[in-house]
């Protein structure tokens, strides 16, 4: 479904301002989840007061994570802080006092979002025969600029992953299953309502929803 460009591009547009708070890793069956809050409106009716959806990566062949501390708002970051593994990442994730959402329009197939790593990264996972290729193989870059209290006082960070894989799904927290059309749908039209004012999504209905559960 993702060598259709169009999938592409509304994937990219649902995953727009979603926050990542969670990575959970089962490498020998090559599976990332990736834990997020999204923005989804449904054809009738308020936002979705659940926000919570699982993005499940199959076939999983490269997985790399770079965490860095954020020294300024110029994207002057230090060098990359090692992580024992997955979970490591996912306890790091947990542990922030606030962050802000993915923004940028663009997280899929695209090269370029990686291209500035330094050499070494955080932690990274590689399958036996190396990181696949071909038009079945697609990556998802996301990333979470955020902070959080230390004795020091507090500090920015920056976390990002890079996931390289074959097959994608989408469930709620509740674990039944989200068509990836239906996804895509549902962020594309929470977007083009926000933009056509459309009162459902207007600050003031976006101020006086309750906040969605949290991931556990």
């Amino acid at each position: 479904m993702l060598q259709d460009r169009s999938v592409v591009a509304g994937l990219n547009t649902a995953l727009n301002e979603a926050d990542v708070v969670g990575l959970r890793v089962y490498w020998p069956g090559r599976t990332v989840r990736l834990l997020l809050h999204v923005l989804a409106l449904p054809e009738e009716g308020p936002a979705d007061p659940d926000t919570r959806r699982a993005l499940i990566f199959t076939g999983v062949s490269q997985l790399r994570v770079l965490l860095r501390t954020d020294r300024s708002n110029s994207r002057d970051y230090g060098r990359a802080i090692t992580l024992a593994d997955a979970d490591d990442a996912d306890r790091f994730l947990a542990s922030v006092g606030w962050s802000n959402p993915m923004y940028g329009w663009t997280f899929v197939d695209d090269p370029q979002l990686t291209q500035d790593w330094p050499e070494e990264v955080s932690f990274s996972l590689t399958s036996p025969n190396g990181p696949a290729e071909g038009p079945d193989t697609h990556t998802l870059y996301w990333f979470c600029e955020c902070g959080r209290a230390e004795p020091g006082g507090d500090i920015g960070y920056c976390i990002e992953g890079d996931i390289r894989f074959e097959r994608l799904e989408v469930e709620r927290a509740d674990g039944s299953a989200v068509p990836l059309t239906a996804f895509i749908a549902a962020g594309v039209r929470w977007w083009e309502a926000f933009n056509a004012t459309d009162p459902r999504v207007s600050p003031e209905a976006q101020q006086s929803q309750s906040p969605s559960p949290a991931w556990t």
